[in-house]
């Protein structure tokens, strides 16, 4: 970790200062061109009579960690080497760590300006001098969500580096404008006990230059530690971002509880109807109406085995209870009795067997019109056979008044789509994160 001297504009590694050091954060939407480690100069900030929006931007946060008697800020831009490789990847991987461990976060709305009036505090300017009825920019940026989230203490500040108020005096307008609950914003609980699927809900339109980091910038939300690709596109850095919450300790089934419109799943290589997937999301937007999943039920253990992943999908263990409809017909095909004239029954039946969609109850659960809390359900049908299934009814989830007995039970796989040409391209900000 490098941090920059508020009052030298130098900058210094940790180690070299101290591992118990105090530090201010920053936390800001990019200028298209913006000071870097590369093009930093003490000489430039020092000198008042050089005006740009970047070089006040950083005069400012310096001059605000000053104020709280606080020698160093970690400001993204200029405090990491984004031509070495190895150092973006530790930083994207300890970011939300260093956010966590600052002193204070300073929030810089360079969209805002108070003086201006306006109905919301935080709406933007769309022209100099009248604001419109959008909130800042920075509320829409893949990244400060985590930004949002980590820090002890957050203050805010408009273009001129006004206060507006901190995070907790303005929970109210943040957790409207966000989708955030209070108690998350506040502290009052740790907002990691919002079920994954609240979490990820959080995620869904939010933008980000490089599509991958809408996966990526999620990774300290959720404990885990990523090998960044900016190569592998949206959708495999979301599926990469799925199978490492499913290996954590934490992880709940409110991940496999998302919808998708008709029309809206990807093209892939499998030949299954328009409305039928594996367990895990194609893309973050899925998660849109999932804000409300909790995972605060009467929940029952899953077997030793567990959820995990495979290269081909999800291993999960069926509870026999969830397939007690399912005759055992099939079976007889290798009866000699039934060879000759009723064969054609078999099969005829086989045939209808594999279009029924059989409901798997999930340790999820979300409250009905009437205030009840329901199981959640998603809807499966056999693929080859019996230990081969996949998600079908994706716009779509189903509810049970509480989740069946684990046991018995056998370890099917639930096949993700093989072949999936990637659609999903994030309209892109004038932005570097």
């Amino acid at each position: 970790m490098r941090l920059l001297n508020v009052k030298t504009y130098e900058l210094k590694e940790l180690k070299d200062i101290g591992p118990n050091t105090e530090y201010a954060i920053l936390s800001h939407r990019w200028y298209t061109e913006e000071i870097t480690f590369q093009t930093l100069s003490a000489a430039q900030l020092k000198n008042i009579e050089e005006q740009s929006p970047q070089l006040d931007k950083i005069r400012g946060a310096c001059a605000r960690a000053e104020e709280k008697k606080l020698d160093w800020i970690w400001i993204d831009s200029c405090c990491i080497n984004r031509d070495s490789s190895q150092e973006l990847q530790e930083s994207i991987n300890s970011m939300f760590r260093w956010y966590q461990q600052a002193r204070v976060c300073y929030t810089y709305l360079s969209d805002v300006e108070i003086s201006t009036p306006s109905a919301d505090l935080f709406d933007r300017l769309e022209t100099e001098g009248q604001r419109g009825g959008r909130p800042s920019e920075w509320f829409e940026r893949g990244w400060t969500l985590q930004e949002l989230l980590a820090p002890r203490e957050m203050e805010f500040f408009d273009r001129h580096w006004q206060p507006m108020g901190t995070r907790a005096e303005l929970t109210a307008d943040i957790s409207r404008i966000t989708g955030i609950e209070a108690r998350y914003l506040t502290g009052t609980e740790e907002f990691r006990n919002a079920s994954i699927a609240t979490r990820l809900s959080w995620q869904v339109g939010r933008r980000t230059s490089k599509e991958e980091d809408i996966a990526y910038s999620l990774a300290g939300l959720f404990g885990i530690q990523f090998m960044t690709s900016y190569t592998e596109g949206i959708y495999e850095a979301f599926q990469h971002l799925q199978r490492k919450i499913i290996s954590r300790p934490s992880f709940d089934e409110s991940l496999f509880a998302w919808t998708a419109p008709a029309g809206s799943l990807p093209p892939h290589n499998r030949s299954w109807a328009a409305d039928q997937w594996g367990l895990l999301a194609p893309s973050i937007d899925c998660f849109e109406k999932s804000g409300d999943i909790t995972v605060d039920g009467p929940s029952k253990r899953r077997p030793p085995s567990g959820i995990t992943t495979t290269s081909e999908g999800v291993k999960f263990p069926m509870p026999i209870k969830d397939l007690q409809t399912t005759p055992q017909w099939p079976y007889w095909a290798s009866i000699p009795t039934v060879i000759g004239p009723y064969m054609w029954l078999v099969v005829k039946y086989w045939r209808h067997l594999c279009r029924q969609y059989f409901p798997l109850t999930l340790n999820c659960w979300r409250k009905n019109e009437a205030g009840q809390l329901k199981a959640v359900r998603v809807f499966l049908l056999r693929d080859t056979s019996d230990l081969e299934w996949r998600r079908g009814r994706c716009a779509e989830l189903g509810s049970a008044n509480k989740v069946p007995s684990t046991r018995p039970y056998v370890d099917v796989l639930i096949l993700q789509p093989a072949g999936v040409r990637d659609p999903f391209k994030p309209q892109a900000l004038l932005l570097q994160k």
